[in-house]
């Protein structure tokens, strides 16, 4: 069996993680950042006076995990509704910000003295269910993400960088304060990894703050999987406005400490220009906001040949009808994900 791990949080690993199932891949083991101070993580936190770790992205990648209810026919009815209610119930948020699934998984933690694992056997035995793998904080200590502009600002905490999105003064440079040892599952997962997906997300509050906790870049040195950078399909104006193929390569070179950080890179196969050209009101309504399409000609993709990186363009994009915003289709993920595990 393929030991495949992904690396991510937000909005954009849980993608990845229902493509990898819908796929037909199990056992996935999901890293996620544990560093987040900012909506109703943050809150938690500052009232704990940052005791206590961010479980936003684990929850997520946790419920990402389980298994679709559509390929499971045969389970009872029941537990079928059963499962969407506790979907539903861990995913509402109240005028107040406040979530019931954050205070069910906090409990269990304190419950079982930080143990995430046994809080997540908890949650199998309460829903009769089997995750499809595992969520993994990439640390149980307290840390924050410290940042630093072009301007020389530094700035303390995730939610900074999300205040910040839209701001002109790109960030320079990312660190953790304090230092933080990573989770021995989290660095035994990459050691024994067939597949490493870097996800789509925020680059820097996502990604990239993975590689900090000591012992993951040691990790991902020693690993042999075959990684994979799946691009974002929309930039942030402080962290990847006007990227290029050659510039995502050059962030994870210096974060991660490889000359060789990922071995595919899986990109939109539309440029950005025939994209806008294509679909106008989507670009227009990213442009408000200091956005754009992340697409490049086959030229600018090219460019790492040298560097002996697979790219793999695919047309995986899904536009969500009310709001016309870029998402990942899983469905179309399935397959492309499909073709590159199985081929090598």
């Amino acid at each position: 069996m393929r030991k495949i791990v992904t690396i991510g949080g937000g909005t954009g690993a849980p993608v990845i993680v229902q493509a990898l199932l819908q796929a037909g891949y199990k056992n996935i083991s999901c890293l996620c950042a544990s560093m987040d101070s900012g909506g109703k993580t943050g809150i938690i936190r500052s009232d704990e006076r940052d005791q206590v770790i961010a479980i936003s992205d684990l929850l997520k990648n946790l419920i990402a995990l389980i298994p679709s209810i559509g390929y499971h026919q045969e389970k009872p009815a029941c537990r079928q509704a059963g499962i969407r209610a506790f979907i539903d119930l861990v995913s509402f948020i109240d005028g107040r910000q406040r979530n019931l699934g954050y205070t069910i998984y906090y409990a269990l933690l304190e419950k079982y003295q930080n143990d995430f694992l046994k809080v997540q056997n908890h949650l199998e035995r309460l829903l009769g269910i089997k995750f499809g793998g595992t969520a993994i904080p990439i640390t149980t200590g307290s840390s924050s993400i410290y940042f630093k502009t072009k301007e020389g600002q530094i700035f303390r905490g995730e939610h900074e960088l999300d205040k910040q999105s839209m701001s002109k003064n790109m960030i320079t440079d990312v660190w953790l304060e304090p230092k933080v040892q990573a989770t021995p599952e989290a660095l035994k997962v990459i050691e024994k990894a067939d597949f490493i997906i870097f996800c789509p997300g925020s680059l820097y509050g996502s990604v990239l703050a993975n590689f900090f906790p000591l012992g993951v870049k040691e990790a991902l040195a020693g690993s042999k999987a075959q990684k994979i950078l799946i691009s974002n399909l929309v930039s942030n104006r402080n962290q990847t406005h006007h990227f290029t193929p050659k510039k995502y390569l050059k962030v994870f070179q210096k974060y991660t400490g490889l000359k060789r950080p990922f071995d595919i890179f899986l990109a939109p196969k539309q440029s950005q220009a025939f994209f806008n050209h294509r679909h106008p009101k989507v670009a227009a309504a990213y442009a408000s906001e200091h956005a754009h399409f992340l697409g490049w000609t086959q030229k600018e993709l090219k460019k790492l040949d040298k560097y002996h990186i697979k790219i793999v363009t695919s047309n995986t994009i899904y536009i969500t009808p009310q709001l016309n915003r870029l998402r990942h289709d899983p469905a179309k993920l399935a397959k492309i994900f499909k073709k590159i595990i199985s081929s090598s």
